[in-house]
């Protein structure tokens, strides 16, 4: 029995889309074809136990992809593949192996099995190969999205994260708080709010910032992208999962959220809480209004302050960053690949 589900986009994003408008396109596109259902009775879910496998997104970096497998968990799934071309692919393993360099240069244990890691990569550099799917391969579900017809954010509703629904179904509804952060989110997405919430002055709302690494928020700082919340009268978080969570830091009661984490299961954020799911851009638009808004709003509120998108969405690259770069003693303590 097919134990995958097979996705494939095709078309051209339009303006304002980001790509967790995709992400949350999925299980939209399984609700319209009567695929997946949000009541908890009798629930249908087409990806329960299976693998979802994404197609036609070839360019994202692995970054980005992650955004994808990260959210099939609330999809039930038992995994996710995004397929990309070997250039992200080679990008993303050059600068972790720096990375993982500098780990062992720190001191950071185990050293050997860092070293085993950095060989394995450095050998599939050598020789780039990539999975792929059998051409005649036998799918339990095949879902086609048109990008082309995605024209609006969507968002999961209060409090399930499988009820998407496009922005102009719920606009107008006041917010309480905004949370950006948790493993859904990357340092790009902290750059766009940032950008969206530039010159605003003190917002209408609690915004809450937890970028999900410290090397995030170590550059974000030097990029006097925190200047920019602190103006906004952001609380920003130690590194981590923070409000997502759930035991940790907590809305007010009853307070209406919107939200960049994973989930929104009923009391996890704060008791009674009702809790969106959506992008940082948006949260960001609504954190300013204190309010969802109409999509004219969005894309008036976002303007033109996204559109050096190459600047906003520009990864951590540790093969670039001076301060990541071995000294010239430690480098020769490299292990070569032939001695791990």
């Amino acid at each position: 029995m097919p134990e995958s589900v097979f996705v494939r986009f095709k078309g051209t994003m339009q303006p304002g889309i980001t790509l967790r408008d995709l992400v949350n396109a999925i299980p939209y596109a399984a609700i319209k074809a009567g695929d997946l259902t949000v009541g908890k009775q009798g629930k249908k879910n087409v990806f329960n136990g299976r693998i979802l496998e994404i197609e036609g997104l070839p360019d994202l970096k692995v970054e980005q992809a992650f955004e994808f497998a990260d959210a099939s968990a609330e999809r039930s799934a038992n995994g996710c593949t995004v397929r990309l071309n070997k250039e992200p692919v080679i990008e993303f393993l050059n600068s972790n192996i720096v990375l993982m360099q500098n780990m062992i240069e720190n001191g950071y244990q185990d050293a050997r099995s860092l070293q085993r890691r950095i060989a394995s990569m450095q050998a599939w550099l050598a020789k780039p190969e990539l999975l792929e799917p059998d051409a005649n391969a036998d799918y339990a579900h095949v879902i086609e999205i048109d990008l082309n017809s995605i024209t609006e954010p969507l968002l999961a509703c209060p409090n399930d994260p499988d009820d998407i629904k496009p922005l102009s179904v719920v606009v107008g509804d006041k917010i309480d708080e905004v949370f950006i952060g948790s493993c859904m989110t990357n340092i790009g997405h902290y750059r766009a709010a940032a950008k969206v919430l530039e010159g605003s002055g003190n917002i209408p709302t609690r915004l809450w910032i937890a970028p999900p690494t410290r090397m995030d928020e170590a550059q974000l700082r030097d990029e006097g992208v925190y200047s920019v919340f602190g103006i906004a009268g952001a609380r920003t978080e130690i590194p981590g999962c923070s409000l997502c969570m759930g035991n940790q830091a907590r809305v007010a009661d009853k307070a209406t959220v919107f939200s960049t984490s994973t989930r929104n299961f009923d009391n996890r954020m704060g008791m009674d809480a009702r809790v969106y799911l959506g992008s940082a851009e948006l949260a960001a638009v609504c954190a300013k209004l204190g309010r969802i808004p109409s999509h004219a709003e969005y894309l008036e509120t976002v303007g033109n302050k996204l559109k050096n998108s190459a600047e906003i969405y520009k990864y951590l690259s540790f093969d670039q960053m001076p301060d990541y770069a071995l000294s010239k003693a430690n480098a020769k303590k490299i292990i070569p690949i032939s001695a791990v």
